[in-house]
């Protein structure tokens, strides 16, 4: 049987990575090479327009016949970036479920439960790591090289973000709840542990917090997270799932240190990989782990592992031995994949499809 290739999830303490940024149509690069950067570095810019139509009432949550009495703009009306258009108060009046304008516009019209924006803006791509132009593609964006700590994820929403890294678990397994987050979370990324509470969200909302790192939530909250812009990051996946422990140990080794979320970073393969990355000083003649190849590699004997699938979903461990014949699942169906040692030194079979390499 030929050794099989799996997916990958890197989890690197410092390694050399190369990442384009790039602007959705022609425009302008003001970026140099060999040019250093800091995150919030405008690189590249140009002018857009159009005209956008938004699902008002499906964001409010409201049927398009009470539609007009939340609205707080009206046809015609001009908004800047960030400006409330539409909000509607829950929860007795104590939160507000708010649409904002996502750039400067004019609101040309209002048909039933939809809002036509026509957008007058310039579009601005900022570097988002730390880092230095590697290359530039005139019209089109720039390469960033840069050096750090870099933890992949499952899933990633909510744009990108940049801020200050907060822990707020002190276990992997930990809930993040609404009483946790106060105003000194403004402005930072939050390190939560295995999931967090729907309340948490909005506060975090509310508090204007950068960002959000989880080990996993419910699949309900994901339009949420769209709705308030929270950049967030799942390490595991849906559902509330503890935070792999070399995840978390090397995110809070980095707590109180800036760090990068790029919730929607594409390998080479094509594949969406979301990603945290946290800049650290290159020092001169030091070894890295150089710039990133292509995230999948041949699964060996050794080699460290991840479940993906119950009943030991999330667990950890090492490929302890290749089975050259194909094993008969509960199931009843036949296949291919390898014993895996768990952390506590039991062993199991997991079907190749139901593992990923972490490094």
């Amino acid at each position: 049987m030929a050794v099989p290739t799996l997916n990958q999830t890197r989890v690197l303490a410092k390694t050399r990575i190369r990442r384009e940024r790039l602007l959705p149509t022609r425009g302008e690069v003001i970026k140099a090479i060999n040019e250093r950067l800091d995150p919030l570095d405008i690189v590249a810019f140009t002018e857009s327009g159009g005209v956008r139509p938004i699902p008002l009432a499906r964001y409010l949550r409201v049927s398009e016949n009470t539609l007009p009495k939340y609205l707080q703009k009206r046809a015609g009306d001009r908004v800047d970036t960030r400006e409330v258009i539409a909000s509607k108060p829950e929860f007795l009046g104590m939160l507000q479920r708010i649409y904002r304008a996502p750039a400067a516009a004019r609101l040309a019209a209002l048909q039933g439960s939809w809002l036509a924006l026509d957008l007058e803006t310039r579009v601005e791509v900022k570097a988002l790591y730390r880092g230095t132009v590697q290359n530039v593609m005139p019209r089109v964006g720039v390469v960033i090289e840069a050096t750090g700590a870099l933890v992949q994820g499952a899933w990633g929403g909510g744009g990108e973000g940049v801020g200050v890294l907060k822990k707020m678990a002190s276990e992997p397994g930990d809930i993040l709840s609404e009483d946790q987050i106060d105003v000194s979370a403004r402005g930072t990324i939050l390190l939560a542990g295995a999931g967090v509470t729907e309340k948490a969200l909005e506060r975090a909302a509310q508090e204007r917090v950068a960002g959000l790192i989880v080990g996993g939530m419910s699949p309900r909250l994901k339009t949420l997270i769209e709705q308030l812009h929270v950049p967030t990051i799942l390490t595991e996946g849906w559902g509330d799932q503890t935070m792999a422990q070399p995840i978390f140990d090397l995110l809070v080794a980095h707590a109180g240190e800036d760090a990068t979320l790029n919730p929607a970073h594409r390998t080479r393969g094509g594949a969406l990989k979301p990603e945290i990355f946290i800049p650290v000083m290159a020092t001169p003649g030091a070894a890295t782990s150089g710039v990133l190849p292509p995230p999948t590699l041949v699964a060996e004997v050794g080699a460290r592992v991840r479940v993906l699938a119950a009943p030991a979903r999330a667990a950890l461990g090492k490929i302890a031995r290749v089975l050259t014949e194909p094993q008969t699942l509960e199931s009843g169906i036949l296949a291919w994949g390898a014993e895996i040692e768990l952390a506590g030194g039991a062993r199991v079979f997991v079907p190749w499809e139901n593992l990923e390499l972490m490094d």
